[in-house]
Parts: structure tokens; C-alpha cells; sequence
């Protein structure tokens, strides 16, 4: 016997209906409070059930890119617009432990377990004077920015973050080599540049490898103490693939190297 015997097409609209009304997938909403503490949030949802106001979300854990050991971090505050996504299944357990965990309830797509994304923008609160080729610090009553390129460089120490334009010069900029780096046997260093802006830095070396390398990783030089990053930095300037800064300060890369070639290494990282 087919459902139709029991539900009429209006009664099945209905069901259909009230079972949509308590699915959530996804929706914007606005920032009220924020914990620092355990990054959660307060959110109010920005749309509406029918007529009907939404609930005022809680506990909500706004995300941050990256890992384990690191992240990037910003300013949430009152009145920020998000997205907010809702879990498949009852996240509680997970929270909780961090660990794999059974629901403790049957809730599916509930407002009850969201994550937050910041930065989705409604066109009235869209950022103004977009930097389309550079990274935006830290907002867009700012004109403060970041942008690098492979041909950047550090003459004269100035660091690549700009306001208005004008560079800003890092503390502790230095361009003397002893101060820097230490070259290995059979290479030469013919520039060092260093700068440091709290615990960020950023070094351009230019090293002359004076005999040929077949294949193998390759040590250039070694960055001196007090300069060396907290994890293995990779070069965002290559010259081949391969290129890094190890945590013990060793400018290395990789493959093959001429007689004579000069290797030119541009890196940012966190210093240890």
C-alpha cells in the first residue's frame, strides 16, 4: 500500500515541511560575546525561521587556520559577522575530550552544534579600498598590510608590512653576515639581510656555492643563534625545490648545484 493511502500531498507537504524547520546546514550570523579563553562564542542567528527569530547560539567554537602546535589568530569582537555550520551529529563529547566520542543524543544538524567561520561579510560591512594583490593586517580601518613577492627583498632591513604605502623597519635589522649566518665549507656568502618584528622574522641570504653538488640535500650556511626559527621554515624564494631553514638554523637545499651558482633564499618564520 502506497504512502498515498495514509497522507494526502497536502499532509505530506507538511511533514515535509516541519522536518526542514528543525534541519540546519548553514547560516550567517552576528558575533554577541567572545571567550578568548576556550574561543567560543555567542552568536545570534541573522535569519529567521518563517517569522520566527532563532534562538541565541552558544558555546560555539569559532575557527582558527592551523595545527596542532600553531595558529593564525585575530580580534573577534561584538557585532562580527560569521558563518555558522552545523554538524552532521551531536559534537558535545568531542568538545569536551578532543578525542573520537559517540553522540550523546540523536541530534543531527541541530543549532546546538555549530562552528563559527569570522570574516563572511554582508555587502553593507564589505571591506573597503581592497588590497587585491597583498594580505590585509588588521582591518579595514587599517591601511596597514603585508604582501611579498618572490622578487621582494630586504634592502635596508625595511619590512615589507606598509601603512599608506611607506615601509616600516623591523626591530633588530641587521645586514652584516657574521651577524646572520655562518657559511659551510666551499660556500660564500654574499648577502645577508635580517629583520625581526616581535616573534616574526624574515632573512634573505644570497649564498655562492664555490664546488658542483650532483644531487643530495645541500648546507649553505647556518643562521647564528637567537635567529633561528622554532620549526623548519621553508624558503618562499627558490631556486630549486627542496629549500629550507631546519630548526637548528641550517640553510639547506636540495638537487643539484653548479660551480659558481649563487642560491638565493628568502624566508619568514617564528623565531624559537
Amino acid at each position: 500500500m502506497s504512502e498515498s493511502a495514509f497522507f494526502s500531498p497536502e499532509e505530506r507537504e507538511a511533514l515535509k515541511q516541519e522536518l526542514f524547520a528543525s534541519l540546519h546546514c548553514a547560516l550567517p550570523g552576528t558575533v554577541v560575546s567572545f571567550n578568548p579563553a576556550v574561543q567560543t562564542a555567542e552568536i545570534r542567528p541573522a535569519v529567521k525561521s518563517g517569522t520566527l527569530a532563532l534562538p541565541l547560539l552558544r558555546d560555539v567554537p569559532v575557527f582558527f587556520p592551523g595545527t596542532k602546535d600553531s595558529a593564525i589568530t585575530w580580534p573577534v569582537s561584538a557585532g562580527d559577522e560569521c558563518l555558522v555550520i552545523l554538524a552532521d551529529a551531536d559534537i558535545d563529547a568531542w568538545f569536551e575530550s578532543g578525542e573520537t566520542a559517540g553522540s550523546r543524543s540523536v541530534r543531527k544538524h541541530s543549532l546546538s552544534d555549530g562552528f563559527a567561520f569570522a570574516g563572511f561579510r554582508s555587502r553593507p560591512n564589505v571591506l573597503g579600498n581592497f588590497p587585491e594583490q597583498a594580505a590585509l593586517f588588521p582591518h579595514d580601518h587599517d591601511s596597514r598590510y603585508y604582501t611579498k613577492t618572490e622578487t621582494d627583498s630586504l634592502a635596508g632591513a625595511t619590512v615589507p608590512v606598509n601603512r599608506g604605502g611607506t615601509g616600516q623597519t623591523g626591530t633588530g635589522s641587521t645586514t652584516t653576515i657574521s651577524a646572520i649566518a655562518a657559511a659551510a665549507a666551499d660556500c660564500e656568502i654574499t648577502t645577508a639581510q635580517y629583520a625581526y618584528w616581535g616573534r616574526m622574522a624574515m632573512v634573505r641570504l644570497v649564498v655562492k656555492k664555490t664546488t658542483a653538488v650532483t644531487s643530495g640535500t645541500t648546507t649553505l650556511c647556518t643562521l647564528v643563534s637567537g635567529k633561528r626559527p622554532k620549526y623548519t621554515a621553508p624558503a618562499q624564494y627558490r631556486w630549486n625545490n627542496g629549500a629550507q631553514i631546519t630548526t637548528g638554523g641550517a640553510v639547506q637545499v636540495s638537487g643539484a648545484i653548479q660551480a659558481g651558482t649563487s642560491v638565493t633564499i628568502l624566508s619568514t618564520y617564528i623565531l624559537a
